[in-house]
């Protein structure tokens, strides 16, 4: 036997709001909606992948205040440089941008925004996290 992680949970003070940023920013579709009114908890996950990590967004938590040498986050890959210039312009005209797209690593093009309820989500092209296969 061996745990197997199933679902990351955010604990959120709009829960409407920010699954409607993950859907748009994200492109995760609500794999289970266990909300009503509002309340409750909706799971998201990537398209056709139920069965993979899925992202609980909850309601009753309060906005986070990340100091600024937190570097929690949840970071999503993207196909190219493009999309990752697209999404920070998108973000950008949204002012929520955490900071601009560059080459903080070598050959990883990434940036990072606010959800809506405070948390740090970066988007990366050629940035991996391991194992790298």
């Amino acid at each position: 036997m061996y745990p197997r992680i199933t679902h990351v949970c955010l604990s959120v003070a709009n829960l409407e709001d920010c699954v409607r940023f993950y859907q748009r920013y994200c492109q995760m579709e609500v794999a289970e909606d266990r909300s009503v009114s509002g309340q409750g908890s909706m799971y998201l996950s990537e398209s056709g992948k139920k069965a993979d990590l899925i992202l609980q967004i909850k309601s009753g938590g309060d906005l986070q205040t990340l100091a600024d040498n937190d570097e929690t986050h949840i970071g999503f890959s993207v196909e190219s440089r493009e999309v990752v210039d697209v999404l920070a312009s998108m973000a950008r005209a949204e002012g929520i941008m955490l900071y601009e797209p560059d080459e903080y690593l070598p050959d990883a093009y990434f940036f990072a925004i606010k959800d809506p309820n405070g948390n740090c989500v970066e988007f990366g092209f050629g940035q991996h996290a391991p194992p790298v296969t």
